[in-house]
């Protein structure tokens, strides 16, 4: 076997189940599996961990909370195989996954990650990202493709894994980066090899309302790659374009004028920016209105 998934839970109730479930789907049954079960997990993620059981499935429970880099990295570091392809709790793998990677490992056999497609869902929609790679230029401000993406157990060692200080967001940005920098070889192939649910309060939507505090961090851990201005200041832009967008959602107009202004001064020329201002000048009761019909 080439291929271990490894799934990490702490609150996702009956969607690790169907996770769990799209992996005893593969078409194809040479894989192996790990789960992670962080510490003080919501007691439904709990049970539902409690009743799974596979022969081909290892299983860890820890006490303490650590967050999803450290129990990814604990999945990956109890890996046996050469491979793995790593899937959140809350999403899904189609049928096909595994017989895709294995197809792509056997035929590029000196590569050391994989990039595929990505279908997005919920319950009323569904569209798929088709990725570029590390070669697209939106890598300057975002991750462009799935951060999940099948990697070999030696590349993650080989670029010393997520760094800490990302483990509450950006950690997989960050190891990407490392991976182009350090110009290692891999594949895309144009199949879909990940199901990503649309979720509101999952940890990528936490971190966004947060991230222009970690882009300066960013980018003095890769010089290299953020050596033109120009990507400096789209990767700052665009940090503060994202957060002042997420705090606007939440109707804390001040805070969110305050980063809309951060991104102008960037050169940011998205007129949805001085919108969000406009709506912090505005009084109360005509703020209020304007909330209640973008609602309806």
């Amino acid at each position: 076997m080439r291929i271990t998934i490894g799934i990490t839970a702490f609150n996702e109730g009956d969607y690790l189940t169907e996770a769990w479930n799209s992996v005893l789907a593969q078409t194809e049954i040479s894989w192996k599996a790990i789960m992670i079960l962080d510490g003080k997990a919501e007691k439904k993620t709990e049970q539902n961990f409690d009743n799974i059981f596979h022969p081909s499935l290892k299983k860890i429970k820890l006490t303490e909370n650590h967050g999803p880099y450290y129990s990814r990295t604990l999945a990956i570091n109890n890996t046996e195989t050469d491979w793995y392809c790593h899937l959140d709790a809350d999403d899904l793998l189609p049928e096909n996954m595994v017989n895709n990677i294995n197809a792509t490992i056997e035929k590029y056999s000196d590569i050391q990650y994989i990039i595929g497609n990505c279908l997005y869902f919920d319950k009323k929609y569904f569209n798929v990202k088709f990725h570029k790679g590390l070669n697209d230029s939106k890598l300057a401000y975002t991750l462009p493709f799935n951060g999940q993406s099948p990697i070999k157990c030696e590349l993650f060692n080989q670029v010393g894994g997520y760094n800490e200080s990302f483990y509450r967001g950006g950690a997989d940005w960050d190891f990407w980066l490392k991976v182009l920098e350090a110009d290692k070889k891999g594949k895309i192939i144009d199949d879909i090899i990940y199901e990503r649910r649309y979720r509101k309060n999952n940890v990528g939507s936490n971190w966004v309302s947060k991230r222009h505090n970690m882009v300066k961090q960013l980018i003095d851990y890769h010089t290299k790659y953020f050596s033109e201005d120009a990507k400096k200041n789209i990767c700052y832009s665009k940090s503060y374009e994202f957060a002042a967008r997420e705090k606007r959602s939440i109707g804390q107009r001040k805070e969110a004028a305050k980063l809309a202004q951060k991104a102008l001064n960037f050169g940011n020329k998205n007129p949805n920016l001085n919108a969000i201002i406009v709506e912090f000048e505005m009084s109360l009761w005509r703020y209020k209105l304007r909330r209640i019909a973008r609602m309806i």
